[in-house]
């Protein structure tokens, strides 16, 4: 168990960065309709699949090999994207 959580930790180590950089820069633009914080977590939700598309599938295939491997699946990867993205949303959100 302890090998799946370092697996997806350091799988979601290069989503989350560029994701909030970027979730970051798209909420200035937003703040007359949203709060900042919001803004964040709105962009936030849908940036992290794109990046997740734009690394693993596009940039670096292969590096699925690496995480199944240690017992972690493409659709794992995946669902573990989209679920993880929800919930730091929601919470910049809900901040």
């Amino acid at each position: 168990m302890k090998r799946i959580v370092h697996g997806l930790w350091f799988f979601y180590q290069k989503l989350i960065v560029p994701s909030l950089a970027l979730a970051i820069f798209i909420s200035f633009f937003t703040m007359k309709i949203v709060e900042l914080h919001a803004g964040i977590g709105i962009s936030f939700i849908f940036l992290a699949p794109v990046f997740h598309y734009a690394t693993y599938e596009v940039k670096h295939p292969n590096e699925y090999y690496f995480y199944y491997n240690l017992g972690l699946s493409k659709a794992v990867l995946w669902v573990n994207t989209i679920i993880t993205s929800i919930v730091i949303g929601f919470i910049l959100i809900i901040i």
